[in-house]
This record gives structure tokens, sequence and C-alpha cells, in this order.
């Protein structure tokens, strides 16, 4: 059985005449297809409004020439005492640069009352309170993402580095066999570390509303340090690297990006892998590519791998590598893919916004 949907308008209308009008498209058969229920609240100014702050409304209809305001300082004033809710404004005028700076200030949709009838009025009705309905849930996710952005900071965070520290003790002071169970101790708490810090600047990058700060980066510099990182997880494995000088624009977490990359050619090509990095600069990008000759990735899997959780049936990791190099590769503005490799692996190609001076 379809739940019952109900509807609470909020209208702000000082001629009784259009009032009327107003609440009799809302009663219309058009509103009842949409909703089955709907309350009209009705008041000639903002000012009852103000006073009655505690209460709940799905949408305000807002005539912008009120007693107290007239043009878009009402939608303003508006906007700061129903903070949230979507305002549909109503006007007797016709100005098309009116309505676009309404919508700019944050009204859902602009009417003029002289083509006012029920579809028109039913259908930005539907589009302003499902736009609030999705604005809501995506502000509850991201209020939930900070919330375990916190914990991963002040608790889980705080907590490893603390087991660490005493790893390290125990590391020093012990003995033969109970020393390396302190030293895995140690390097179990550097990995979840390490981990957690990826998580958190995943969770910065999705709900930071203007982003994470971005820099200018030297891309040599950045693929040298993650190949050393490479070669001292495998003695065998050989990186070739194309110099180039060039500049992207990204941030510090740009060594962990290639850094994931590279130890994931090793993780999955083998101890004796061999990892050719060429550089192709563009006008207004870089793109670089780690091509292998390990055991190459199927063509179906080629997209599904950078997603979350995804993993290879012989990795023993988490699968938030790739997952993290694609989230933050895109919080740059850049692209990250994978095809065959000339010599027959995967060859992982990372297209990055190049900076500019």
């Amino acid at each position: 059985m379809a739940e019952s949907v109900h509807l609470d308008v909020l209208l702000v209308e000082d001629n009784p005449g259009d009032a009327r009008l107003v609440e009799h498209h809302l009663n219309s058969p058009a509103v009842a297809h949409f909703v089955d229920d709907v309350t009209i609240s009705h008041v000639e100014s903002l000012a009852p409004v103000d006073e009655q702050s505690g209460a709940a409304y799905d949408v305000v209809l807002l005539d912008l020439g009120l007693p107290e305001s007239t043009g878009l300082a009402t939608l303003d004033r508006a906007t700061e005492i129903v903070e949230g809710v979507p305002i549909i404004v109503l006007t007797g005028m016709q100005d098309r640069e009116v309505a676009i700076e309404a919508i700019n200030r944050g009204a859902q949709d602009y009417l003029p009352k002289t083509d006012l009838d029920g579809d028109r009025l039913v259908r930005a009705l539907r589009y302003a309170v499902v736009r609030s309905r999705q604005q809501r849930a995506i502000q509850r996710q991201t209020d939930q993402m900070d919330f375990f952005n916190s914990i991963l900071q002040h608790d889980i965070l705080n907590g490893m580095n603390v087991i660490r520290a005493r790893g390290e003790l125990l590391e020093d002071t012990l003995d033969s066999e109970e020393r390396e169970y302190a030293s895995t101790i140690v390097q179990w708490s550097d990995d979840l570390i390490e981990l957690t810090e990826k998580v958190r600047s995943v969770l910065e990058t999705v709900t930071e509303e203007d982003g994470r700060d971005h820099e200018h980066r030297e891309i040599q510099a950045v693929l040298d340090n993650a190949a050393d990182r490479a070669r001292s997880v495998s003695d065998d494995c050989t990186v070739t690297i194309e110099p180039q000088a060039v500049t992207v624009v990204a941030d510090e977490l740009l060594d962990d990006v290639f850094g994931n990359l590279f130890l994931n050619a090793v993780e999955h090509g083998g101890n004796d892998v061999t990892i050719d990095v060429t550089t192709t600069v563009a006008d207004g990008t870089v793109t670089v590519c780690l091509a292998d000759d390990g055991e190459g990735i199927p063509s179906s899997d080629a997209r599904r791998i950078f997603e979350r959780g995804e993993k290879g049936s012989e990795s023993g990791g988490t699968g938030f590598g790739l997952y993290f190099v694609d989230t933050m590769v895109r919080s740059y503005g850049g692209d990250v893919w994978v095809e065959d490799s000339d010599h027959g692996g995967a060859a992982f190609y990372v297209e990055l916004p190049r900076a500019t001076l």
C-alpha cells in the first residue's frame, strides 16, 4: 500500500483576491494527483512567520510585494526566516531579470500570478518538494560523514597511535620471538594509521563544500617518491620513469595516489614486475601512464576496480586503494582509467590538470 503524502504549504500573500486564487489552485484536482492532503497556512506578512519560528512547512508560496518589504528584499528576509524550506516566488510582474536573480538568491521557482493555474503550480510544487527532500537527505549524509570523520580523528587514530607507541616500547625491551610479536603490532598499527588517514581524506573530499585546497605539485618528484616506495616493498621490481618537468594541480595526497598505483602493480605483478612510467603533456592536462608486465586486468573489470570495496581475488587488502585513487584524482578535476599494457599487463592512466604559472 502506497504511503499517503501530506503537504504543509505556507502562503504569504497580502492581497485577499490573490490568496483565494492560489488556495483555489492548491485545492484543484491537479494538486490532488500529486499529494493526498494539503494544509494551507495563510498570512499577510512575514512578521507572524518570524514569531512562530518552530513551525514546519514543506514549501512557502511568497508574494514579493508585502506591507513591510517589496521585491527581492522580501525574498532575502523570507530565506532567513524559513531557512532550508523551498520558496516559490509569486509576483504580479513579468520580469525575467528579477526571476533569474530570485533563483540565484535561493528561490526554487518564480511564478507570475497572471500565468498561474493548477498544472503550473503543481509542477513547481513537485520540483520544489522533491529537490528539498534530496537536499535534506544529502545534508543528513554529510552530517553522518562528518560524525564518522570526527570518530576517525579523535578515537580510532588516537587509539592506534597509543597502541603503536606501546608496541615500539615492547619492541625495544623484549627479545627474540616476543620482539617479533611487538614488531608485528607496530607494523599493523602503521598500516591502520595510514588507512585511517586515507579514509579521513576521502571523507573531507566529499563533505567539504569548496573541496580541499589544491596546490602545484612537480609530477617528477611525486613519481620518484612513489617508485621508491614500490622498490622498498619488492627488491626485484624494476621501475623506469621517463623524465618530465611539469607541474600539476593537486595536493599532498597525490603522493599516496601514485603510491597506491605502484604498490598495486607490485602486488598483482609479482616481485619481478617491470613498471614503465611515461608522461604526456597537453595544453591543459598532464597524463601519466603506469604500464606493467603483470597479469593484467580483464576488460570487464576495468571500471569496477575503482569502486568502493572492490579488490582482486588474490588480494588481501581492503579494496580501498583504487577507490581512494579514483576519489582523489576526481577531486583534483582529473580522471583515472585502466587499459591493457603493451607489456602484457595493465596500464593505469592518470589525467590531471596542468598548473599554470
